[in-house]
């Protein structure tokens, strides 16, 4: 079992629990002030992954055709559509508030579709290092205490669907694990970086109208382009 993976679960589910029993007692301003840090140090962690690139302009040209690409199927906005129609069965459908659906939706695709998580998962089936879901763990608890506090008992549930996601990614990231240069995870790392300072904007709600999935694309995009741009231009 990836260590990073399940301890990035249990840290979701343990937050789902401790939020419900802790409920209406974390007052606005303690979520607020959790929610902004939480921002920041997404914002730290993605700053730590950029620098190990070994080529900037491959990362950067991966990161803008992904982009393109995720714009023009809509990913986000079909992820989202997802997300809603899930929450809507597991909520009673029709019975539960927009308001409520839309809340446990955002953090259904915040715990399973981020980027972050995204990145980890891969990165650890191709590398074996589980160290950014960990880390990305301690947000996940956090985050999941102020949404259960709010939203109640479905929030850890969404533990189940973020572990399926995640060990889908970290096995499929393992059967070609053989195929990827260090000079290709680095690159990969960068953009996964950038996509979690990305992440990490929108949750301060310093920069909220950027679609954060609609760049995944450029993970994957990443190891093709940087393999490329090494074998065209030998650096």
């Amino acid at each position: 079992m990836p260590a990073g993976i399940l301890t990035d679960v249990v840290a979701t589910l343990f937050g789902g629990v401790a939020g419900c029993l802790l409920g209406d007692r974390i007052s606005d301003r303690y979520k607020n002030l959790l929610n902004n840090m939480l921002g920041m140090s997404a914002i730290v962690m993605g700053i730590t992954l950029v620098v190990k690139v070994h080529s900037l302009s491959a990362a950067i040209l991966s990161l803008l055709i992904g982009a393109v690409l995720g714009e023009t199927i809509r990913l986000e906005d079909r992820v989202n559509h997802v997300a809603a129609s899930i929450t809507a069965r597991i909520a009673g459908g029709a019975d539960a508030a927009p308001s409520y659906l839309a809340a446990v939706s955002a953090a259904l695709v915040l715990f399973c579709f981020g980027g972050t998580g995204w990145f980890g998962a891969l990165n650890e089936g191709i590398t074996g290092d589980g160290s950014m879901l960990v880390t990305k763990s301690i947000l996940d608890c956090v985050t999941a205490c102020i949404f259960a506090a709010i939203h109640g008992k479905l929030i850890p549930l969404l533990s189940i669907p973020e572990f399926c996601v995640l060990m889908t990614l970290y096995l499929i990231s393992g059967t070609v694990s053989p195929l990827i240069t260090p000079e290709m995870t680095a690159d990969f790392s960068a953009v996964g970086g950038i996509i979690t300072i990305t992440a990490g904007l929108r949750l301060t709600k310093i920069k909220t109208d950027i679609k954060v999935l609609n760049l995944l694309p450029a993970l994957i995009l990443s190891f093709i382009v940087s393999a490329l741009w090494t074998a065209f231009t030998g650096a």
